[in-house]
């Protein structure tokens, strides 16, 4: 069978590559399709005759997936439109949506090939779908009916490896010199311009995650730069890399890194776990920026969304350890917590001008039952990168979050985040040159068609 996975952005996905190698295992073909990556999608789409399409939106570009769902099915004869990751699991209800069929929560890797052998033996019926193990579908009176549990993966060394040549069709993703890799199921990050948080996601992040062994992070590691000797850095894109820290994992999988591997690296990381030790071990292993969870500028909010007590001195500590290491600094901050006020969020903001980062990223926190920000908060959030590297322009800030234009400030926003990749170095040039060449040439044949 043909599967489509529909992704956004012109990143690779570690996640979604393993799900397609074990989709490939299983002895079907899979492909991706980057929609502003295409010349002529229905074109493309027709051609390749997909019997599924996988979708794995992150919280905050499901609207965008959805309305990609609903105008594929014309396109595809009506193939079902599968919705995974963690907003799906997060937010099953989103299969009530026009053009979603079926999500699949939990691990999907063993859900989906049950549910493509379905599709294969129903002769692409949707209808037969609904209950399988591991899903969630929507009955016609509106009620989600939920197919039995399915056990999570108890070790994660028995998946396979990661198919960079699902992105076959962009030579611009699959060329990049920075490896995406993920440790395990921790929370994977996304500093999206424009990202919102569910709270189900965020606890998510403070909570023990599945890993691979040390041995085979290594293996891994090992076999993708063998195969592509082209990768200068690696980016550890989910956060179970400094997660249960007290197991032995990191110390003994970073003394084996910075041996075998070498590469200048990234990760994701929270004040609590960058104590002197492990600040001196990550530097001594290549460790070249570090994003820091800061979370909030509130310590009553930090505790009572992370459960754990946080101290602002904690913070400073942490980057102030990072800093003496030459290690760069970019900040995670969540905006919006459901009740916070606005005096609340520039809290928030003064504390990330305070730590002089390279980078702040705000991400506004998803409410429940599609209530929105408030205005002033979703300015700020665009604001925010700007406001927290240039303190002297806080009154010009404090203007704009009253009575901005939104329009102005999200693409101020979007260059402030194209910035911060550029100036890390999160992409090579090469890399950064190839993507915008790619997609602005797709955009100007599609204008044309227009």
């Amino acid at each position: 069978m043909r599967v489509a996975f529909i992704q956004k952005d012109p990143l690779p996905d570690p996640r979604l590559m393993v799900l397609a190698a074990s989709t490939v295992f299983r002895g079907h073909q899979v492909t991706v399709f980057i929609p502003a990556a295409e010349r002529d999608l229905p074109r493309a789409l027709r051609r390749f005759a997909p019997d599924a399409l996988v979708f794995a939106p992150a919280t905050g570009f499901e609207s965008w997936a959805v309305e990609q769902a609903r105008s594929m099915r014309s396109l595809t004869g009506g193939a079902p439109n599968l919705f995974t990751g963690t907003h799906a699991t997060d937010f099953p209800e989103i299969v009530r949506e026009d053009g979603v069929d079926l999500v699949l929560i939990g691990d999907p890797e063993t859900t989906l090939s049950e549910v493509l052998l379905k599709i294969e033996r129903g002769h692409g019926k949707s209808r037969d779908l609904p209950g399988t193990t591991g899903t969630v579908a929507a009955e016609s009176s509106g009620e989600l009916l939920f197919g039995a549990e399915r056990q999570f993966i108890d070790d994660l060394d028995e998946l396979p490896l990661a198919d960079m040549e699902i992105y076959r069709r962009y030579p611009f993703v699959r060329n990049q010199t920075t490896l995406s890799f993920a440790c395990g199921r921790g929370a994977v990050e996304n500093t999206h311009a424009g990202f919102e948080i569910g709270l189900a996601e965020l606890a998510r992040r403070f909570q023990p995650s599945r890993r691979h062994s040390v041995t085979e992070t290594l293996r891994r590691l090992h076999l993708h730069i063998q195969r592509r000797p082209i990768y200068r850095r690696i980016a550890f894109r989910d956060d179970s890399l400094l997660m249960n820290r007290g197991d032995g994992w990191l110390q003994e999988f970073l003394g084996l890194y910075r041996n075998e591997i070498g590469l200048p690296f990234s990760c994701v990381a929270r004040p609590d776990q960058l104590d002197e030790a492990t600040l001196d071990l990550l530097a001594a292993s290549g460790c070249a920026r570090v994003r820091l969870g800061v979370e909030s500028g509130d310590p009553q909010i930090r505790r009572a969304i992370t459960g754990i007590t946080l101290t602002d001195d904690d913070i400073f500590e942490a980057a102030q350890g990072l800093r003496e290491r030459d290690i760069s600094l970019h900040t995670i901050t969540f905006l919006g917590y459901p009740g916070e006020q606005l005096d609340s969020a520039l809290r928030s903001l003064d504390l990330n001008a305070a730590l002089e980062p390279d980078h702040a990223f705000g991400i506004l926190v998803r409410l429940a039952n599609g209530e929105r920000q408030a205005e002033e908060i979703q300015r700020l959030q665009l604001l925010f990168p700007l406001a927290a590297t240039r303190p002297a322009l806080r009154g010009l800030v404090e203007s704009a979050i009253h009575s901005g234009n939104t329009s102005v400030l999200r693409k101020l926003f979007q260059f402030h985040h194209d910035a911060a990749f550029l100036s890390s170095r999160e992409l090579g040039a090469r890399d950064i040159l190839g993507i915008a060449l790619r997609m602005k040439r797709s955009r100007n044949r599609g204008d044309r068609r227009a």
